[in-house]
């Protein structure tokens, strides 16, 4: 039996964080379909270990494309126990945001049928604003530490150059940035394009993990990991079978392509109901870029058999060697689905750093 098989039958329940509270806000007013679109928002408190607590820090969790919240959890059971086992953080209280982004989990289910032709990186960088305002992070907290991965990673570095200090420091595990745009007939060739091939309905949730499992992808996913998008990213239909919440199609609208049509003589713009649109190559553009601007602290996490990678990981503090540290670890580009715990020394590395920044080395409380 696979090692992931038990955890899916026996003890799932007790892998998925349960929230303190769930709340659903609206998507960002400055974006195309605010009106009717919607976004789902885990909060999960976690007390200091000695009260009273001297300081409260909100850490906010991005998930990568194809993924949704709950895939993060194990990596925010190991952050939250890795924070509270330093001796400097033993009275901090720990409130984490975990959200799905609009086309993915169950922000896609609550917004099935107003998706739009134009969802960029942009449009989700804005998003990531809306629920640090909608739940006043800037103001409740003593420091907001982001933490995102891939895109949900490239939309927080967006969002701090296009509005400085809206975090306190962040850690981008495996942000996808290049250095400059690929000519149209090479994003046409992305392998992303599979995406829009693969299979999204099962009979049920153990046929979907006997489906996954044996697949080299999704086999070097952490157990939990795996276990956690079996049972959360799937619904179940009105004919009995289930179906991931997130539409290939709005996985690959999100992805880092600019896909034209490819016949033998011309490219061609696919038609709006295909959902094949220009989106994650300029904003991974305009996130490298924004590196120079960057004036908190941000640790750049990125791995060895990457194949998301165009730029050398290890130069990339050249651009800012005050706020930027970055370095390499064992895995592919889903590295913290794969081994949550290589990425906590780099979480509490950045917040250690955000706080001295924020505080001066003095604790000042906001509870």
């Amino acid at each position: 039996m696979s090692r992931i098989a038990p955890l899916l039958k026996n003890t799932i329940k007790t892998q998925r964080l349960l929230p303190t509270k769930t709340t659903t806000i609206g998507v960002h007013p400055g974006t195309l379909g605010y009106q009717v679109q919607k976004l789902v928002v885990e909060q999960h408190c976690f007390k200091a270990p000695h009260q009273p607590a001297l300081q409260n820090v909100a850490l906010l969790f991005s998930h990568c494309n194809g993924f949704n919240k709950e895939t993060m959890h194990p990596l925010i059971r190991r952050v939250v126990a890795g924070i509270h086992q330093q001796d400097q953080y033993k009275q901090t209280d720990l409130s984490v945001f975990a959200w799905d982004a609009r086309s993915h989990g169950d922000s896609a289910r609550l917004n099935e049928g107003t998706f739009l032709d134009s969802y960029s990186w942009f449009d989700h960088a804005m998003d990531t604003q809306q629920v640090i305002t909608s739940f006043g992070l800037q103001k409740e907290y003593d420091a907001v530490i982001g933490v995102g991965h891939s895109f949900g990673a490239s939309a927080m570095l967006l969002l701090e150059f296009l509005f400085p200090n809206s975090f306190s420091g962040i850690c981008a595990i495996e942000p996808v940035m290049a250095n400059g745009i690929e000519s149209v007939e090479k994003r046409a060739k992305s392998p992303i394009l599979s995406s829009l091939k693969r299979r999204d309905t099962w009979p049920n949730k153990m046929a979907c993990y006997e489906s996954l499992v044996s697949r080299p992808f999704w086999n070097t996913l952490h157990p939990e990991v795996l276990a956690l998008y079996v049972n959360d990213a799937l619904y179940e239909t009105a004919d009995g079978t289930v179906k991931l919440k997130t539409p290939k199609e709005q996985e690959y609208v999100s992805a880092l392509v600019c896909i034209m049509r490819h016949t033998k003589t011309q490219f061609i713009p696919p038609s709006s109901d295909q959902h094949l649109y220009t989106v994650g190559y300029f904003g991974g553009a305009t996130a490298y870029s924004s590196l120079r601007a960057v004036t908190i602290p941000l640790e750049l996490v990125y791995a060895d058999k990457s194949t998301y990678v165009t730029v050398d990981p290890l130069a990339l503090p050249d651009l800012n060697p005050k706020h930027i540290r970055s370095t390499v670890i064992p895995g592919t580009h889903m590295v913290s689905n794969e081994r949550p715990d290589a990425i906590v020394p780099h979480v509490i590395d950045v917040m250690d750093r955000a706080l001295v920044n924020a505080t001066k080395g003095q604790p000042k409380s906001k509870l």
